[in-house]
């Protein structure tokens, strides 16, 4: 894994207790002043000297989940930064929400904070312009920030893989398709995830991801209406689960995203907070 980033004057850092794992490890991005994300609050002395390097004023947070928002109470505390993120996200931050264990191990678990709700469109004090864009699927508040007239998309956890093999137990397959369709309206030419990086050739990749859900997808209702099981279709389809799954208890594994193809399990998923 490659600690630092630098591409085209975004500058990243990529932070986490476990390496040698995307899925494991988050990138905070920082361009000028500004920070996107905050990375999981067990690398916050990583986190915090990466931002002091630039004097970051302004954090934009893309959803609620550990890894994320993780050090946002202490970067309003220690950096007087101000803190915005999703209107629907902040709440959660604000009250608290639950971890399982393997959260807490692996990212930490972060204090409570009150966020302001992200405006529409942002004028940095360094020049830039970033316009959120809700896209919700992998949870209701993931929202992407596109740097207007620079070709930008910082996309959270919307894109990850284009060829996911896992889900969380609450991710909504059919929004993330819709999010997928929705972020290629815009303009932009690379992607910045926080998990796989710079995408170069970030439309090719959305669009990659778009097309392989929903064949997925059928795929997995044909072998569905044929009588299969969903452990039977996770075999066939995606393969044996790994035992990362299970040190999960299978909250983050290959059956959720069968599962999450599945019309019942379409129909009163709702992406909501584990």
């Amino acid at each position: 894994m490659t600690d630092r980033i630098e591409f085209e004057g975004v500058e990243g850092l990529r932070v986490g207790r476990f390496g040698g794992s995307i899925t494991s490890t988050c990138i905070v991005y920082r361009i000028g002043r500004t920070a996107i994300d905050t990375g999981p609050p067990n690398q916050w002395h990583r986190v915090r000297q990466f931002l002091h390097e630039r004097n970051t004023d302004t954090v934009l947070i893309t959803h609620h989940h550990e890894d994320h928002s993780g050090n946002g109470a202490r970067l309003q505390r220690d950096l007087t930064a101000t803190v915005f993120m999703p209107s629907n996200g902040v709440d959660l931050v604000r009250n608290g929400f639950p971890l399982r264990l393997y959260q807490r191990v692996v990212w930490g678990t972060p204090n409570t904070f009150t966020p302001k709700a992200v405006p529409d469109e942002l004028a940095l004090s360094d020049g830039y312009r970033l316009r959120p864009i809700a896209s919700p699927g992998h949870s209701p508040d993931m929202t992407c920030y596109l740097a207007v007239d620079r070709g930008w998309l910082f996309t959270g956890d919307a894109y990850i893989a284009s060829q996911p093999k896992f889900f969380r137990a609450d991710e909504n397959v059919v929004q993330q398709i819709e999010t997928l369709h929705a972020l290629l309206e815009h303009e932009f030419d690379t992607v910045f995830c926080a998990h796989r990086g710079v995408v170069r050739k970030g439309r090719d990749a959305l669009r990659q991801k778009a097309d392989y859900l929903t064949t997925l997808r059928e795929e997995v209702r044909r072998r569905h209406d044929r009588g299969e099981s969903v452990t039977a279709i996770t075999r066939h389809v995606l393969g044996r689960e790994p035992i990362m799954s299970a040190l999960t208890g299978f909250h983050f594994s290959k059956r959720n995203l069968i599962r999450a193809c599945l019309p019942q399990t379409e129909s009163t998923r709702t992406c909501t907070s584990p």
